[in-house]
């Protein structure tokens, strides 16, 4: 048992020791630590961004069958209304339990496509939020970078 908490402080140890040792390279070169952020934000985009897309295609699958069921609906009344008109009640019947099963699937598609088209919203909004999160880090990345460029060329300028 001791071992174990042996070898753990000692692993603690060594990514102790690796840790500051990235730090200072990251100090000397910021540009690095610049580079790590934006690519782990460009890797959360790629990451949302299939999300998103399944999440679409979500949408437009529940849109589609929306579409089918209001169609069959549809015709179903038409049939209904033609039972009624020619006087064929065990036909009516039938036909009402399946406009009652339809407009029942309807309204839960619906209720599912409002959600769905919210999620898509939802979803694309934070694409373009991160998007806009690489482009301002991307920024502040060459406005640092140039920051510190001068200020080691003006302490160059001051050593001579």
């Amino acid at each position: 048992m001791a071992s174990v908490g042996f070898f753990g402080r000692l692993g603690n140890l060594w990514r102790g020791f690796v840790s500051l040792w990235i730090s200072d390279v990251e100090k000397k070169h910021p540009e690095i630590a610049y580079e790590n952020a934006i690519n782990s934000m460009i890797e959360k985009y790629s990451q949302l961004k299939h999300a998103t897309a399944a999440i679409i295609r979500r949408r437009e699958d529940i849109d589609a069958r929306l579409k089918t069921k209001s169609a069959e609906l549809a015709q179903i009344d038409a049939d209904l209304q033609t039972a009624v008109d020619s006087n064929q009640q065990d036909l009516g019947l039938v036909l009402i339990q399946k406009q009652k099963a339809l407009q029942d699937e309807v309204n839960t598609l619906k209720t599912d496509l409002a959600t769905a088209v919210q999620d898509a919203d939802s979803a694309k909004a934070s694409l373009v939020q991160v998007q806009g999160e690489i482009k301002s880090l991307k920024a502040e990345k060459d406005t640092m970078l140039a920051k510190m460029a001068s200020a080691e060329a003006r302490m160059r300028v001051q050593q001579q």
